[in-house]
């Protein structure tokens, strides 16, 4: 059995471990290059201050580079995110378009009843912000929001949630966490890692259009509904108002703004189109290919679990 950091000390400490793990590497690099290179003399001491030194130094910088990407300076984190999770898509896409799953096991392997307790609404899928998550039916509990994003149907004009929502159909709402790492839970929808600007200046409620007509694809047995996204708003976190009825078929996502945790983001999209499984062209169809394709609900500090893409049972393929 293998075991992960994370299972052993708290996700704050981590990095004290990464940086004492440089610490240590390059004080016993520099003490043995200098050691190699002068075994003839018995200078001990000065190869160790040598080594001390520049362990130091190499502490100081990884201090400084770990303090830059947490709090995001220069948006450090949000483009190294960027670039490490196109790179791997662009992976799992190139192994999707080699496997040779049928549409129908894909279609399966989405509606699987992977959480017990819960019951299966579907998947989601917002390519250009790399989430592929699976959706159950409640939003207003922890073990609900901790198997991944569920649908929310609590609104003004239905508070108790009495009305089921269905893709494709009036108001669908969604709900998830945001993690705050940039990619796990919907903490991808957040315009800037670890910000409050855009959603949220000078004590104003603002909003943010840098996700406007990029595509939500939600699927079911039924087949997949495209969105278009069309904007982002802020609200307290009481206000169940965005998710009273509309007039056209729309999606509305809401998870939490990081730091300010009492606000929540809002993304709006409106319905497009719904397309079978079997008519669907096939660059919507491998997304949701969990056999290669990855899901990022859960975060071994707050939700530990399987996942149920690629990096977890694959869609119940791997036993």
């Amino acid at each position: 059995m293998s075991l992960t950091l994370t299972q052993f000390f708290p996700w704050q400490l981590q990095p004290l471990f990464f940086e004492g793990g440089i610490f240590a590497f390059v004080l016993v690099a520099v003490f043995l290059g200098q050691w190699g290179c002068h075994y003839r003399y018995k200078k001990f001491r000065q190869w160790f201050q040598r080594a001390l030194l520049w362990a130091c130094v190499a502490a100081l910088v990884a201090v400084g580079v770990d303090y830059a990407y947490q709090k995001n300076m220069g948006h450090l984190k949000d483009n190294t995110l960027n670039l490490v999770q196109a790179q791997s898509q662009r992976r799992h896409n190139q192994q999707a378009d080699r496997d040779k799953t049928s549409r129908q096991k894909i279609a399966q392997m989405v509606m699987r009843q992977a959480q017990k307790g819960l019951e299966k609404q579907g998947f989601v899928a917002i390519p250009s912000r790399y989430i592929l998550l699976p959706i159950y039916n409640d939003a207003y509990t922890n073990q609900g929001l901790d198997a991944g994003a569920d649908y929310a149907n609590r609104s003004g004009v239905d508070p108790l949630g009495q009305q089921k929502p269905v893709m494709g159909q009036g108001n669908y709402g969604l709900a998830g966490h945001n993690f705050n790492d940039g990619k796990t839970g919907f903490s991808a929808l957040q315009e800037s890692n670890n910000r409050n600007a855009p959603y949220l200046k000078n004590g104003r409620l603002k909003g943010s259009f840098w996700l406007t007509g990029k595509s939500v694809i939600l699927a079911n047995a039924t087949g997949l509904y495209e969105y278009e996204i069309t904007g982002q708003t802020t609200v307290d976190k009481t206000d169940v108002n965005v998710l009273n009825p509309t007039d056209q078929p729309s999606l509305t996502i809401i998870s939490c703004l990081f730091p300010s945790t009492q606000y929540r983001i809002v993304t709006h999209a409106v319905f497009k189109k719904h397309e079978t499984w079997q008519a669907a062209p096939q660059k919507l169809i491998r997304l949701f290919n969990l056999r290669v394709q990855n899901t990022n609900a859960h975060v071994n500090w707050w939700n530990p679990g399987v996942e149920e893409g690629a990096n977890g049972d694959a869609g119940g393929t791997k036993k």
